[in-house]
């Protein structure tokens, strides 16, 4: 067997030495597209096709009320905010509406704080989403409760003075272990810290593609701040790009007070796409999966190419080996043996090189391993229970290792096929006089 492998390597060195060079390569290449399609591929966790974004303004002279109190034309008050939900929700279709600002209450977005948390033993920074007390932020966003929490209903109905939580099932996990939480105490870490009751928890979400930060803390707030932003819920079985195409204009006419008005309309998956194209993220995704498609066709060519002028050069041994009785189905599977085999050392030599160039780039960080070297989406994560397989660096390295080597395998056996079929088919007096 040893002496065998010695032969085929040394009748395919340089098919081999450009395949190790391309799985190098291919590593480089594949890693960041391959992350970006498993991201893309996730679920958010929350029903965003049913929803729409708004974005609303103020403006307009100051004025004085009745009482001889000024009125902010810029502000939206709770008065204003009432007004414009009642308007929302008349019209056929909509079924209920969450208002926000930059500060607060988004969870569509990658950017955002964290809440220093303590459950008696160790102390945990969970990502934090402020929300608007009583303004239907759960059910409108379409979260979850587990068996066992409130209602999302009520849920949205906690108010800050009330010292109680919610946390994601991973933020249940990652502070007690268990998502059988509702009713304990945890502190949170503020100057000074103060004792808060979870209220309940919410399935597992994130907020947006590259974000997987999935253990939360949801803390309640009171006030509502000048420009807004508002999240509307329609109706099950409602198209949202059809609904902003026919009756876009009738919400944007009822969403209208005084001095606040909506100033923008769009589906809320497209308000998630242009977000991610603000932060530059919709370019980086394309651009590796341009790179690694273009790639690919290219390392399709040249492995064909090359394993074709490899085949050629045996056409006078099959011409041989038919005449002494070999079939074709046999010198067929001979060649994409020796091929497989071939590309299967050479990977396993390739990402060896490869690791050795990442595993220096290895750097400490909380007693766990992270690398730079391996492509990650730019949002850190602590906590285990945010971590998937692109988050640990060997299951990384072995994930994106065993697709570069299904990759090329296939590519080498296709380019092994093509013209191996070619040269059995050939008549055994022209493949005998062919040199």
């Amino acid at each position: 067997m040893k002496t065998r492998l010695h032969n085929i390597l040394n009748a395919n060195t340089w098919l081999f030495i450009e395949l190790v060079i391309i799985t190098v390569v291919a590593w480089a290449v594949f890693d960041p597209a391959i992350v970006n399609l498993y991201y893309r591929s996730l679920p958010l966790g929350y029903d965003s096709e049913q929803l729409l974004y708004a974005q609303t303004v103020g403006g307009g002279e100051w004025t004085v009320d009745e009482n001889g109190t000024p009125q902010d034309p810029y502000r939206m008050t709770e008065a204003r905010r009432l007004q414009m939900l009642r308007q929302l929700t008349s019209v056929e279709g909509v079924s209920s509406a969450y208002f926000y600002n930059n500060s607060y209450g988004d969870i569509g977005y990658t950017n955002g704080s964290y809440t220093e948390c303590w459950n008696g033993s160790d102390t945990l920074y969970l990502a934090t989403v402020n929300f608007v007390s009583d303004c239907h932020f759960f059910e409108t966003y379409g979260l979850r409760s587990l068996p066992g929490s409130p209602s999302v209903e009520e849920l949205s109905q906690i108010k800050q003075q009330d010292s109680q939580v919610v946390l994601t099932r991973s933020g249940a996990i990652a502070l007690f272990g268990t998502t059988d939480v509702v009713g304990r105490q945890l502190t949170i870490c503020y100057n000074p810290p103060f004792v808060v009751r979870v209220a309940g928890v919410v399935e597992d979400f994130r907020k947006m593609m590259p974000n997987n930060l999935r253990s939360l803390i949801f803390v309640a707030q009171e006030n509502i701040q000048t420009d807004c932003q508002c999240v509307i819920r329609l109706k099950n079985g409602i198209d949202a790009q059809r609904f902003v195409e026919e009756h876009g204009q009738e919400l944007i006419r009822n969403g209208k007070t005084d001095f606040n008005r909506i100033s923008r309309l769009m589906t809320y998956d497209d308000w998630l796409r242009q977000l991610e194209l603000d932060d530059g993220r919709t370019q980086e995704v394309n651009r590796s999966l341009a790179l690694a498609f273009f790639f690919l066709v290219n390392l399709m060519l040249a492995v064909i190419g090359t394993v074709w002028l490899h085949a050629k050069r045996r056409t006078e041994e099959c011409g041989v080996r038919r005449a002494f009785g070999a079939t074709r189905w046999r010198m067929l599977g001979d060649f994409l043996w020796r091929n497989a085999l071939l590309a299967t050392i050479a990977v396993v030599i390739g990402c060896i090189i490869y690791l050795n160039y990442v595993y220096s780039g290895i750097t400490e960080y909380n007693g766990n391993m992270y690398s730079e070297a391996l492509y990650n989406t730019g949002v850190m994560v602590d906590l285990a229970t945010d971590r998937s397989w692109p988050d640990l660096f060997w299951s990384h390295f072995l994930v994106v290792s065993v697709i570069v080597y299904l990759v090329l395998l296939f590519t080498v056996l296709i380019g092994t096929a093509i013209p191996a079929v070619k040269i059995i088919r050939t008549k055994i007096t022209n493949a005998l006089r062919d040199e």
